[in-house]
């Protein structure tokens, strides 16, 4: 099922690398509530201080082992180019395709806003089976189906934005964009009472540097996967999307399913407990966004496995 990985082959995805010459630039923080300054350019090195998402910093070197030198307030360390962005800069923003090998760590992420009802079922798998899955809501959703957004947010689920309206933003202009994108954000907050999380998903996978960079300066950092479940497609039965799903995951794999799909009741969630009964007994940890977001190595605060579930053998 899986196949052999190198640390060098699954990084943290950048869409490009900061310029080898840069002199002392502004930069935002974006996808964490919080970028830490630490005092050297390794994971290990002591914490200086904390940068709040959407806080300007000064960025005053060249990159060294994926960490920028920066200035903030009396601090002077490094911090994670992986949540830096320079909007005045032509390089694209960073964007999260898949987690740094080396952990066994997976991602469920759930884009919701296809339209039908709500498996609601799908929650109490991930509940029941203590699994972080991170959810990813449509603004127009969030409106239409409060009860089901409640849910997630009392079961304690991440959300992000999936943003507003089905429209594919890549064929949008700039301010529609942030519009719908700021939309989302209010529609997701008149619910819960609080705005989504700093992480964003393109509605139909439409996405390019100009979205992400606009997702960006709203302190988003923009969400890929390299594994679709394609449970989207109403010929999907919950049999194809197991073997889909579990023939194609690898260590730092983010794995993309739908909670509102025409058939999401009938095949995801009757596919969910099989994937994950496999995948944790071929050895993955299940993670959110924010940590898949963080060196493997680094602390992450979700339950390594849970209670069992029937085996699709007896379950089918």
């Amino acid at each position: 099922m899986r196949q052999a990985v190198s640390l060098a082959g699954l990084l943290f995805v950048l869409s490009a690398l900061a310029p080898p010459t840069l002199a002392r630039q502004t930069f935002v923080v974006v996808g964490t509530y919080g970028a830490e300054i630490l005092a050297c350019p390794r994971m290990e090195c002591a914490v200086l201080d904390v940068i709040p998402l959407n806080t300007t910093v000064d960025v005053t070197g060249v990159p060294v082992d994926g960490y920028l030198p920066v200035r903030f307030n009396e601090s002077a360390g490094f911090v994670s180019e992986f949540f830096l962005y320079d909007p005045a800069s032509k390089v694209s923003p960073p964007q999260l395709l898949e987690g740094q090998a080396g952990c066994d760590r997976v991602a469920l992420i759930f884009n919701v806003g296809a339209g039908y009802e709500p498996a609601t079922a799908i929650l109490d798998t991930l509940a029941s089976e203590q699994v972080p899955a991170t959810m990813f809501v449509m603004g127009w959703w969030a409106d239409q189906f409060p009860g089901a957004l409640q849910q997630m947010d009392h079961l304690g689920f991440p959300i992000g934005s999936h943003g507003n309206l089905p429209p594919e933003l890549t064929g949008r202009d700039d301010e529609d964009v942030a519009a719908d994108l700021r939309q989302a954000s209010d529609a997701i907050e008149r619910v819960i009472g609080e705005p989504p999380g700093p992480w964003f998903t393109p509605y139909a996978a439409a996405i390019d540097d100009r979205v992400r960079s606009i997702a960006a300066a709203q302190g988003y950092l923009s969400v890929g996967w390299t594994v679709r479940s394609e449970d989207w497609n109403p010929a999907v039965t919950a049999d194809s999307i197991y073997q889909t799903v579990v023939t194609r995951v690898d260590d730092g794999s983010i794995v993309e399913l739908h909670l509102d799909a025409s058939t999401s009741t009938e095949s995801t969630a009757v596919a969910l407990p099989w994937i994950i009964q496999d995948l944790r007994a071929a050895g993955f940890q299940f993670v959110t966004i924010a940590d898949m977001a963080r060196p493997c190595h680094e602390e992450i605060s979700t339950p390594p496995h849970a209670s069992p579930v029937a085996s699709p053998a007896t379950s089918r």
